[in-house]
């Protein structure tokens, strides 16, 4: 049996085998591939996986003749299975207008599908346009999974939630160049929302791993088979464990926060609401740490032009409240600097408006770090309210005000909670259960073989 994975990111081998760098993100389709290769090694089980994922148009380009037909192709090496070569493919789209259908890439699929001949296709994610061409393309809808990650279509209904309208409809002198203004991001989530809606519905299988997600295919495509498909975290993470001694106490750690679905904009104004009252509630040292790029920096003329006007409204909390000397922004951090991160904090806060289920927080509980999470998306399905950790609701007809005082009384809980180390040790072995490799690989490779069997 051969599966062709559909990937949104290049595998860490094969950009290393085309002289290409890496972005630290979807680390679990690695995890899946790990698991997947140890059983087959292990067990002598019979399947061959191939990728195909987006590359630039420098990278085609590059290729001359071999890139002709917008794709390229070859075999690397996997490190941790000498012998062990993977088949890849390489499509040009361009990811930085992720909203655009480009009918291109339905001439690079028509290709890489002719090479390849793959007996299973599955597609990791929705959130861009190649999965929809993919569907399109490869036509066998018994033979297609498409795997619900980001949901486009809520994360459209849920971007402008709880920021003021002046805000939203603001345009920096950033925004307007690159047309890319709040209301215009929501628009393009809207469109990504449509490609998504489209690729389910030519789908006769969905994986998933929440109610969330179910629900979505569901409604998406009631005819589809919904499939159960634990993620599988990054090897760093199985091992090491968060210990209070070595923490910093009220040190907050964020994994992402340089859009509005991250809601940083909660925690901001929820941190300095109780360093208002720090003579009540006795809280006077919060640091907060965050993973990914900074979009608040206004150090230079050049960085102040490029500021978006979400940047903008989270500089204005941040000097409303004081805060500068307060948030320090990471940067894109490795397997192993998140680890590091996670290890040092206090607590690991989830502030989205929206999750389905965030591999940040799977990390954290599988660390037993202390957490507080907003009960939005699939999160309620991976985490169990009032036991793995603290939460608070965040729902659209509540008011900001509302949501910053839950998420600011479920940082207090966590602070004056006797039952930290209870929690810490439910969510960890909640965790263990989401993301057991072996049980998600056998997981997988039952799926592919019940939509092969018989056909």
């Amino acid at each position: 049996m051969k599966v062709l994975w559909i990937c949104n990111l290049i595998l860490p081998e094969i950009a290393a085998q085309m002289g290409l760098g890496t972005i630290p993100k979807e680390g679990w389709v690695k995890g899946l591939l790990d698991a997947m290769l140890a059983k087959k090694h292990k067990e002598s089980v019979e399947f061959d996986i191939a990728f195909a994922f987006p590359v630039s148009k420098n990278v085609i380009d590059a290729a001359g003749e071999a890139g002709k037909n917008g794709f390229i192709s070859g075999n690397a090496e996997l490190k941790d299975y000498p012998g062990e070569l993977v088949e890849y493919y390489g499509f040009y789209e361009d990811t930085a207008h992720e909203s655009v259908y480009d009918v291109a890439l339905e001439i690079s699929f028509r290709g890489i599908f002719d090479i390849a001949k793959p007996d299973v296709v599955h597609c990791f994610g929705t959130e861009f346009p190649h999965t929809l061409a993919a569907a399109k393309v490869w036509n066998n809808p018994d033979r297609l999974l498409i795997g619900i990650q980001g949901p486009c279509t809520v994360y459209a209904e849920r971007y402008t939630s709880h920021i003021p309208d002046k805000i939203v409809k603001r345009h920096t002198f950033r925004d307007f160049l690159k047309k890319d203004s709040i209301l215009e991001q929501k628009n393009k989530y809207i469109a990504r929302g449509n490609n998504e809606r489209a690729a389910v519905k030519l789908a006769g299988h969905i994986a998933g791993r929440t109610a969330f997600d179910k629900s979505l295919a569901k409604e998406w495509n009631e005819k589809a088979v919904y499939h159960y498909a634990g993620e599988t975290l990054r090897r760093d993470f199985y091992e090491g464990e968060w210990k209070q001694e070595t923490a910093e106490k009220h040190r907050l750690f964020v994994s992402q926060a340089d859009y509005p679905l991250k809601g940083f904009h909660f925690l901001l104004t929820a941190v300095g609401e109780i360093l208002k009252d720090s003579s009540e509630n006795g809280v006077d040292d919060i640091q907060i740490y965050v993973a990914g790029q900074s979009i608040v920096d206004v150090d230079s003329l050049k960085k102040k032009i490029k500021i978006s006007s979400y940047g903008k409204y989270l500089r204005r909390l941040i000097e409303e409240y004081g805060l500068s000397d307060r948030v320090h922004i990471l940067g894109r951090l490795s397997a192993a600097q998140m680890k590091e991160q996670y290890l040092k904090c206090d607590t690991y806060v989830c502030c989205s408006e929206c999750e389905n289920s965030p591999n940040s927080l799977g990390e954290a509980m599988i660390l037993k770090v202390p957490i507080v999470t907003a009960e939005v998306g699939g999160i309620t399905s991976v985490f169990t309210v009032g036991k793995d950790g603290y939460s608070y609701r965040d729902e659209p007809e509540e008011s900001m005000e509302q949501v910053v005082n839950a998420l600011k009384q479920a940082l207090l809980d966590r602070w004056n909670a006797d039952d930290v180390d209870d929690r810490r040790k439910n969510a960890c072995e909640h965790a263990h259960r989401n993301h057991n490799p072996e049980a998600n690989a056998e997981g997988m490779l039952k799926i592919y073989e019940k939509m092969t069997a018989d056909r």
